[in-house]
């Protein structure tokens, strides 16, 4: 049976350069259940340059402080979510999960009758019936 849905990939830009999206906000997500943007990346496959050049693109694009960092010492360094990074994850989570929503609602008006959770061909879906046999005579 098919089931064809629509799919989105939702980013916010500046002028074309993306500067917070899905990626980024799972980096964040990461933070703060580890308190560390290092160990963050590390989970992510990213080296720690990359995840801080990232952390600092947002910042300055979306005029936000996302983390509030800890500098290193005897107690240890680390990073948490800032006020604002708590509110921009909640809200991106929030706009993410109404786009997907207002995304099916679309495609239900649009194209779902003909497209969306379609029965397989006709064909196929009475081989596929109780009591049905395949070419050679053996049930299925």
């Amino acid at each position: 049976m098919a089931n064809i849905r629509p799919a989105q990939r939702l980013w916010l830009h500046d002028g074309g350069t993306p500067v917070f999206g899905t990626g980024i906000r799972e980096l964040l997500i990461r933070v703060e259940a580890t308190g560390s943007l290092h160990r963050a990346a590390s989970d992510m496959g990213m080296a720690y340059s990359k995840a801080w050049s990232i952390v600092r693109r947002a910042e300055e694009h979306l005029g936000l402080t996302l983390l509030a960092r800890r500098a290193g010492g005897p107690g240890g360094g680390g990073s948490t979510l800032s006020a604002d990074g708590r509110w921009l994850v909640d809200a991106f989570g929030a706009l993410r999960e109404e786009a997907a929503a207002a995304l099916d609602d679309l495609f239900a008006k649009h194209l779902g009758d003909r497209l969306g959770a379609r029965a397989a061909p006709p064909a196929a879906a009475a081989s596929a019936a109780p009591g049905s046999t395949t070419r050679g005579g053996q049930d299925r």
